[in-house]
């Protein structure tokens, strides 16, 4: 995929998805900001959405 539609496409999944997450905003207040993070990039499945596509954004900047 094409670097411009993956960044689109990643910024969609964002402010879509990750905005407004109730989960991520309680997590942050229940323990903390870094937690949270964790729990985004290695739990949520929009997060392994994410890592999946900001993946493919590294290969294709390699090229």
């Amino acid at each position: 995929m094409e670097r411009s539609k993956l960044l689109l496409e990643i910024n969609g999944i964002l402010s879509t998805y990750c905005g407004d997450c109730l989960v991520k905003s309680t997590l942050r207040k229940e323990y903390n900001k870094t937690y949270a993070h964790q729990f985004c990039i290695q739990k949520c499945t929009v997060g392994e959405q994410l890592k999946e596509l900001g993946k493919q954004l590294a290969y294709s900047h390699k090229r």
